[in-house]
């Protein structure tokens, strides 16, 4: 095949995506070079793997759409690709199944578009919660102005009594009268601001929980988690844990044979059976992309290992079928590693002993090394 007939756009595909690796490809042999020794298994290896695919998944997408290789629209891409926005990949889906697709301008447009609202809310808590206080800085003005000035005519009302009590009495039964008048509509504007407060307050309840949820599976996201567990490794008093992350086995082939949508259902349908199977008191995350960690606070490891190899057990004997054209999806297993709290990084040694039951053979659970 000539350099002529590979297209245009793949060969530049290579070449960036060549040159962002720091790996250009090697000047042909005449005799293929003798395959070299697997590397060591390590967390670094993996991760590196996991980036490498998530790169070339978005590089592949910016050439395709003939895109400009920008920050911007890598930022937008990525979103898409790993799902962890889901109004960002909800978007991008919209436009590449629209008759328009994907242009520069178009990616620009989602980008604004998304930290606009962003803004717009954070904008309209700041403006509530401004409006608040002055709102409650003003009546509790106009109480203080309205004791004052009844104390006032009060005590001239006192000088009176003598020598006229009668008319004196009216005057100050009018003067308590339109006190309590006031007090009343003062007390109605402090309950009206105490309702829009408790109001902005529920407001920024869901602001931080759309900050530590995951939008697409309603579980605890990546921040959420990585909280949670620095908590637990700074309290001298909490070592009977164990930390666990799991990865559904060849996902990426359910998104490439029935595309994003079902893709999102799986995630969503595994999220919900961890959730179900796994005790309430355990934490569950999703992680990133197809990957979820787990947090079992105030259990040893082989405990949690024997629960969440039942749960993948239970899993794998489930079939799943694509709702829309009614073909089978076949069996959803994952993968997953599990260590002690305590031992060193407790995510780098999970990710290690999830490597290690991929490379075993998939859909099983391991321990960490010296565990």
């Amino acid at each position: 095949m000539s350099l002529s007939s590979i297209p245009v756009a793949i060969r530049r595909r290579d070449r960036v995506l060549g040159w962002l690796a720091g790996d250009l490809p090697p000047p042909p042999t005449t005799e293929p070079a003798p395959a070299p020794p697997p590397p060591p298994i390590n967390v670094t290896d993996r991760r590196i793997t996991l980036r490498r695919r998530l790169f070339d998944d978005i590089g592949t997408m910016i050439f395709a759409h003939g895109l400009t290789p920008s920050p911007r629209a890598y930022g937008v891409l990525h979103a898409y690709v790993s799902g962890e926005d889901v109004h960002t990949r909800a978007a991008v889906a919209r436009q590449l199944h629209g008759t328009d697709g994907l242009s520069d301008a178009v990616v620009m447009r989602i980008a604004e578009g998304h930290d606009e609202e962003q803004a717009v809310e954070l904008a309209r808590i700041a403006g509530a919660l401004e409006a608040r206080i002055a709102d409650c800085l003003a009546a509790a003005g106009e109480s203080r102005g309205g004791v004052e000035t009844f104390g006032t005519a009060l005590h001239a009302e006192a000088g009176r009594l003598s020598s006229d009590p009668q008319a004196t009495l009216a005057r100050v039964i009018g003067l308590t009268q339109a006190a309590v008048k006031a007090s009343r509509l003062v007390e109605a504007k402090l309950h009206r601001a105490r309702e829009e407060a408790d109001a902005l307050r529920q407001d920024l309840d869901r602001a931080r929980r759309a900050a530590e949820h995951d939008h697409l599976t309603g579980l605890p996201n990546r921040r959420s988690f990585e909280n949670r567990l620095r908590e637990l490794v700074v309290d001298p008093d909490q070592r009977n844990a164990a930390v666990a992350l799991l990865d559904i086995d060849d996902f990426k082939q359910v998104n490439d044979r029935f595309g994003h949508p079902a893709g999102d259902r799986v995630l969503k349908f595994v999220a919900a059976f961890l959730r179900s199977q796994l005790p309430i008191k355990v934490l569950v995350a999703r992680y990133g992309g197809e990957e979820f960690a787990l947090l079992f606070d105030g259990m040893a490891m082989d405990e949690a290992m024997t629960i969440l190899d039942g749960v993948r057990d239970r899993l794998s004997k489930r079939t799943l079928i694509h709702q829309d054209s009614g073909e089978g999806i076949g069996q959803v297993t994952f993968s997953a590693g599990v260590t002690p709290l305590g031992l060193g990084d407790p995510l780098a040694a999970a990710d290690l002993a999830l490597y290690a039951a991929k490379n075993s053979g998939k859909n099983r659970v391991a321990r960490s090394a010296g565990a």
